[in-house]
């Protein structure tokens, strides 16, 4: 299991690397209705970012103590 995790970070890693501003900056329609954190309009840095609000969200639900950057994760859609 940690090598296929290693193997996907690795893989966003390098994606996000070759991404420009302006290939950041796209965004598109989002149905909200999906997950707490989408947006109406969401950018491709906002769908990257996605996966950290996810994993933050389920370490705060699993946690026995609240981890120390206990925020919600949101960000702002600029």
């Amino acid at each position: 299991m940690t090598a296929l995790l290693d193997a996907v970070i690795g893989t966003l890693q390098r994606g996000l690397a070759a991404e420009t501003e302006r290939s950041l900056a796209w965004s598109m329609h989002v149905p909200t209705g999906w997950d707490p954190y989408f947006t109406p309009r969401m950018s491709v840095l906002d769908v990257y970012h996605f996966g950290t609000q996810h994993f933050d969200h389920h370490r705060r639900q699993l946690a026995l103590t609240p981890p120390a950057d206990s925020g919600n994760g949101a960000i702002s859609s600029g």
